[in-house]
């Protein structure tokens, strides 16, 4: 998966303000969490959020969820609730699947990696306000392994799924949320992938809450294909943070595809995050060290490898609601023919989507862009409206 993703971080973080090449390190909040008998879903730490839009409230918290062979792990996340009186029924949930921040425990958004805040009214999840304004609770999940020590499911759909759902588990549980059953993932990037997984998994993994809607803005649905073979700095950092998470989740040695030469260089890269210009500077330079060496033998033709990027591509099962689905026509990260390709599978499928390409916006920009077409649409799903529906076409709007 080609990225000019680094490249504008770079940009970003001059105009933002420089940060310190360290990244933050999880404090006392993030550790030592115990979860032993704890259901997903279920909160199990909580404090408040210094950054909270106004009228609103935000609350970090820590919570169960499902995590490799079923097993319980702690998830950190933020949950943003509109102040006063919630409607009959319950406030609705929209939760936020962000896109790739890194893969090491430092990387996590809640630690305050808010490269994006001047795109959005200053918040680092687009259409945050827009949300909140509708009454909307915001879910923002970090995912496992990202606050909480573990091992981050990068792009393994089926455990990203798990941390988004829960986290409107989590809402519901979080007293004074007043939370109704009804949600809406939404995700840009990485984060498209896990809300297409959510949606997907929704009906046998949370049965008692009522999924109206997915949209996702760029989404990666070829991984095989987008992953294969990288040929920028910044594709060899997400390549390699591919590497370094799946052999440990999949427990596949990491020498069957990366040269043995190049395992210590891979780890390296994946301990970079990619939220501020020191950051950037850094990964970029980890990345240009897997230039020399990297990939011994090719992936797609290497056991298990084209059989996990299968089953971590979406598309390949209902979508489990109707879906919106955002590209951006100057894309060089996800190619806009994939995306072409995931929306033929789903209208093959029978799915009800909404595919609108967004003339001249690239990859960094799709889920800002996105933001206030999605806000609009998820208000019509909320109110039961039927969803339009483009298969087997796309729409081209102004970026």
């Amino acid at each position: 998966m080609e990225v000019g993703l680094l490249r504008f971080l770079g940009l970003v973080g001059v105009v933002v303000g420089l940060s310190a090449c360290a990244m933050p390190r999880p404090g006392g909040f993030y550790r030592g969490v115990d979860v032993a008998g704890a259901r997903p879903g279920q909160v199990l730490r909580v404090r408040p959020f210094g950054a909270a839009p106004a009228g609103a409230t935000a609350t970090l918290v820590i919570y169960a969820s499902t995590g490799l062979g079923g097993a319980i792990v702690p998830v950190s996340g933020v949950i943003y609730v509109p102040r006063g009186p919630a409607p009959p029924g319950g406030r609705d949930v929209i939760a936020w699947a962000h896109p790739t921040t890194g893969v090491a425990a430092g990387c996590a958004p809640s630690l305050g990696n808010r490269v994006f805040d001047s795109l959005d009214e200053g918040a680092s999840i687009p259409g945050l306000r827009r949300f909140l304004r509708a009454g909307d609770i915001v879910t923002a999940t970090d995912y496992e392994g990202l606050g909480v020590a573990g091992v981050h499911p990068y792009l393994i759909g089926d455990a990203e799924a798990a941390d988004l759902i829960d986290s409107v588990r989590a809402a519901r549980a979080l007293p004074g949320a007043d939370a109704s059953r009804n949600y809406g993932v939404w995700g840009h990037s990485q984060g498209a992938q896990a809300a297409l997984f959510a949606g997907q998994d929704a009906a046998a993994y949370a049965p008692g809450l009522h999924l109206v809607g997915v949209a996702a803005a760029a989404p990666p649905t070829d991984l095989g294909a987008e992953l294969r073979k990288p040929t920028s700095d910044s594709g060899r950092v997400l390549v390699s943070y591919v590497y370094a998470t799946w052999s440990r989740w999949y427990h596949v040695p990491m020498t069957s595809v990366v040269a043995p030469a190049a395992v210590a260089l891979v780890r390296r890269a994946a301990d970079r995050c990619i939220n501020s210009v020191g950051q950037y500077v850094l990964a970029q330079r980890a990345g240009a060290a897997l230039k020399r060496v990297f990939l011994a033998h090719d992936p797609m033709v290497t056991r298990p490898w084209p059989r996990l990027f299968h089953e971590n591509s979406p598309g390949y099962a209902p979508a489990g609601a109707p879906v919106l689905l955002t590209q951006g026509t100057a894309d060089d990260t996800v190619y806009p023919r994939y995306t072409d390709a995931f929306d033929r599978r789903a209208c093959a499928l029978g799915d009800r989507v909404d595919y609108l390409k967004l003339k001249g916006v690239g990859h960094v920009f799709a889920g800002y862009r996105s933001a206030k077409l999605v806000a609009a649409w998820f208000a019509g799903r909320f109110a039961g409206a039927a969803a339009p529906d483009t298969c087997p076409r796309s729409v081209t709007v102004k970026g």
